[in-house]
């Protein structure tokens, strides 16, 4: 019988403290079993903010005291399946950045932008890779960005924001946990909290 490995989700604002909610998370579902903890990093560095918030992520988790084992995966995550174990936790930080990656991992004119076809392509790779990385690990943590905060003022981010949303549906209905975090406060909305 096929395992599918506890799905943790956690969004909320951009500095929220999504990230060190989702890494207190992914620690406590290592501690129970003789598996490791991976960090799937998707950023990639474009300019020195970028560099900054990678340097801040480092810092948190060397100063969280977990084991951390950093991937730097900024696309193509299911490619990563067959190097885990079914022991081992998973944090993916973060789903937008994922997104980001995979809408221009491919040099596609703006107009197809607004094609069902790519946008499904997209959410199917996503989902694809995720639904693979859970059958072959014990937890997986994703973080992601709300951006129904912000205005959708061109068609670019209105198409984007519609493809996130709709993944993060995909997300809470197969999650076990789901947590939004606002000001550094978090909110269990599905699933029992492990505090």
């Amino acid at each position: 019988m096929e395992t599918t490995a506890k799905l943790i989700f956690v969004t909320g604002g951009v500095r929220s403290g999504k990230s060190r909610m989702a890494e207190e998370a992914a620690q406590r579902e290592t501690l129970p079993s003789e598996g490791k903890l991976y960090y799937i990093a998707c950023g990639k560095v474009t300019d020195s903010e970028m560099s900054e918030r990678v340097r801040h992520h480092q810092v948190q988790r060397y100063k969280s005291q977990g084991n951390w084992l950093t991937v730097e995966q900024p696309d193509d995550l299911a490619s990563l399946a067959e190097h885990f174990k079914a022991s081992d936790v998973l944090l993916i930080d973060c789903l937008t950045t994922w997104l980001t990656n995979e809408w221009f991992d491919e040099a596609v004119p703006e107009e197809e932008w607004a094609c069902p076809m790519f946008q499904q392509s997209l959410k199917e790779r996503i989902t694809g890779a995720i639904d693979k990385l859970r059958k072959r690990t014990r937890s997986i943590v994703i973080v992601s960005n709300e951006l129904s905060y912000e205005a959708l003022e061109t068609p670019l981010v209105f198409y984007y924001a519609k493809v996130l949303g709709e993944l993060h549906q995909y997300l809470v209905r197969q999650s076990n946990q789901v947590f939004l975090v606002e000001y550094g406060q978090r909110l269990l909305l599905k699933g029992g909290d492990p505090e």
